[in-house]
């Protein structure tokens, strides 16, 4: 083969595979495998979009008792950490009840600086509910980390969820994973 054939074949080689791996790794699509998680409690089931998967009791959260009375489901990768919860309604454990206790134990942590809130009516599928959202300095250990939290609280039929988004506000990955999956809430089982 002579030496002008040979350099046209390694240049057409060399751009190829550049233009192949020019892509990777650009778009949370690359970096993530996105899908769905149910939930059940009190025999009702939401369905949510997470980069992973939710796990309560140390098992998958869709394999959880649909008749449970209670749910306690997390999930988190470095960026990004979801914690859902669902209880039967009570006069003590309610909509309203939840979202006082969400504003009201960020404003008594010592922990905490520069707390800020927002609440806002939110519709999940056809029923009403609260998205709060804060912002906070949490220092521990000598360490101060700046916080984003979105939560969703809701009632569906006689169970009350809470479904949280938690992100370090710096963290440019995590903010792009909860704006991809945040409030992405289904009521019922939704593949």
């Amino acid at each position: 083969m002579n030496l002008k054939k040979y350099k046209i074949i390694l240049t057409a080689g060399l751009l190829g595979t550049s233009l192949l791996f020019a892509g990777c790794g650009s778009s949370l699509d690359d970096q993530f495998v996105f899908g769905r998680n149910r939930i059940h409690c009190d025999n009702q089931t939401i369905t949510i979009s997470t980069p992973f998967e939710l796990v309560s009791n140390g098992k998958q959260v869709d394999l959880g008792d649909r008749a449970a009375s209670v749910v306690k489901a997390e999930g988190h990768n470095n960026h990004l950490q979801i914690l859902v919860t669902g209880e039967k309604v009570t006069a003590d454990m309610n909509e309203k009840i939840l979202v006082s206790e969400a504003q009201d134990m960020l404003k008594g942590n010592p922990a905490l600086s520069n707390v800020k809130s927002d609440v806002k009516d939110v519709k999940i599928g056809n029923l009403d509910g609260k998205m709060l959202t804060f912002t906070f300095t949490e220092t521990g250990r000598g360490k101060s980390t700046d916080l984003t939290v979105d939560e969703y609280i809701f009632t569906q039929k006689d169970t009350v969820w809470r479904v949280i988004y938690q992100y370090r506000s710096a963290d440019t990955t995590g903010q792009a994973l909860a704006e991809r999956v945040s409030g992405k809430i289904v009521l019922g089982s939704e593949f």
